[in-house]
């Protein structure tokens, strides 16, 4: 279908919410890494539920397969469009409205095309938060954000997005608009069906809005900065202050001496002395007076092998450690070639893990290994600089050999292969071998009763 046929498909939409200027398109059919790269001949930039309905429509009546985009921040290639496939690129970023904060029962409706980091914003002047948090805040869409389920750094104390979801506004394959925006607590009237559609990925429907929990905003916060060379010590540490803290503790991020090293290459140097590191982000909702002595008089007596520990003082230095942290994927840039992984593992056996998986790794390969993630909630993206003498004909070779190392270590140690990046393009044929037959014939059920036709983001996930 040429670029005039699809305009006259869409000729209900304003010129504002369309283009068909290549140039435009290309920027958006590329992902945020470089990895995936597609063909469209038209995006589109709808500005209401109704225009997106149409859409849906006029896709269905067509057979023109969809791809749901919002900042387009993901890293497993699911929001672009593959190559030669007739696919249309649909756009969120108009869709961008704060349509109601409700400071009575604690709760924001917003259209999934806002930026997290301007919800956040907007939300700080009712001295209110919304606690998803991570590296991409600044350009990632929450319609994104509910589609492949975020964690971000905030998991250890409110979870995932899905557990800060109230009520979804969606639109299904046949252009019919569900909308159920409450913002009630309980409600068990049956299978919560919104549960479906957040995590995947676009698939199964268009989510247009949501509804989220809002918190108090912490009196403040500061950062505990934490040294060691034992993986095991560090998880020590993680048992102890969860004890002595409990949900004063909001994040809790581990980072590998070659994550912090890499740093160098976009200009963030510091002194680097232990194999691991550890941020701990500590909020006070008490108002306890003196909060950082508070801290100190706590962990004053751990008996454990800590060193280089740090205390923040102030908001400027949280900041700063903070951006040491969200720098790392933006300094593996710079590497020659990375192959990365967001798995998750079970606490008590992540030592085992990562031992066992470096010295396999290490033994067969020139490699060097970026450790860091949310160990709070048992995410290590775990991921492998391989030699930079390796000829490009090699490249298809090693990413194969390293992931199924790295993947059948995983299932060894009872953990999964994606933990809160999705699965998208990057990890269908892995997602073969560890789901289930069962699992997956259900899936592709589920995936025929909301899109029978295959138009929402085909060739993701399935």
């Amino acid at each position: 279908m040429n670029k005039e046929e699809l305009k006259n498909i869409f000729q209900f939409l304003e010129n504002s919410e369309y283009s068909l200027d290549q140039d435009i398109i290309n920027n958006h059919c590329i992902d945020w890494r470089g990895d995936f790269i597609g063909t469209s001949d038209i995006i589109l930039f709808p500005k209401s539920t109704s225009a997106i309905s149409k859409i849906i429509k006029a896709c269905e009546k067509n057979h023109i397969p969809i791809i749901p985009q919002g900042g387009n921040t993901g890293l497993v290639g699911g929001s672009v469009p593959r190559k030669d496939k007739g696919e249309i690129i649909l756009n969120l970023k108009n869709m961008n409205n704060i349509r109601k904060i409700n400071l009575t029962d604690n709760s924001v409706i917003i259209e999934s095309g806002c930026i997290l980091e301007d919800l956040k914003k907007k939300l700080q002047e009712h001295e209110m938060e919304f606690p998803l948090n991570m590296g991409s805040k600044g350009s990632c869409q929450v319609g994104g954000n509910i589609a492949t389920n975020a964690g971000g750094v905030n998991y250890i104390k409110y979870g995932s997005i899905r557990q800060n979801i109230l009520g979804l506004e969606v639109i299904t394959t046949s252009g019919e608009i569900i909308s159920n925006l409450s913002s009630i607590k309980k409600n068990n009237t049956g299978l919560d069906l919104k549960q479906i559609f957040i995590g995947s990925e676009g698939t199964l429907g268009i989510i247009t809005a949501a509804t989220f929990r809002i918190y108090k905003k912490p009196q403040e916060r500061c950062i505990l900065w934490l040294g060691s060379d034992s993986v095991s010590e560090i998880l020590k540490t993680y048992s102890y202050f969860t004890k002595i803290f409990c949900d004063q503790i909001s994040s809790f991020e581990l980072m590998n001496k070659k994550s912090l090293e890499i740093l160098k290459k976009i200009g963030i140097e510091f002194r680097i002395t232990k194999e691991y590191y550890c941020l701990i982000e500590l909020s006070n909702f008490q108002d306890i007076q003196n909060f950082q002595d508070y801290i100190m008089d706590k962990i004053a007596n751990i008996n454990l092998n800590l060193e280089d520990v740090i205390l923040t003082k102030n908001e400027q230095e949280n900041i700063k450690f903070w951006n040491i942290r969200e720098s790392i994927p933006l300094a593996e840039k710079k590497e020659n070639f990375v192959i990365k992984h967001d798995v998750s593992i079970p606490l008590e056996r992540m030592d085992q893990f990562i031992k066992e998986t470096d010295q396999k790794l290490k033994k067969n390969f020139s490699a060097e290994i970026i450790n860091f993630g949310h160990i709070g909630d048992n995410n290590l993206h775990y991921n492998v600089s391989v030699s930079k003498n390796m000829k490009p004909n090699e490249e298809k070779r090693v990413l194969k050999k390293v992931n199924d190392i790295v993947y059948s270590h995983t299932t060894k140690f009872g953990g999964s292969i994606s933990a809160e990046h999705g699965i998208g393009q990057l990890r269908k044929d892995d997602l073969k071998k560890y789901k289930s037959r069962f699992e997956l014939e259900k899936m592709k059920s589920i995936k025929k009763i909301f899109d029978p036709f295959d138009i929402f983001n085909p060739g993701k996930i399935f």
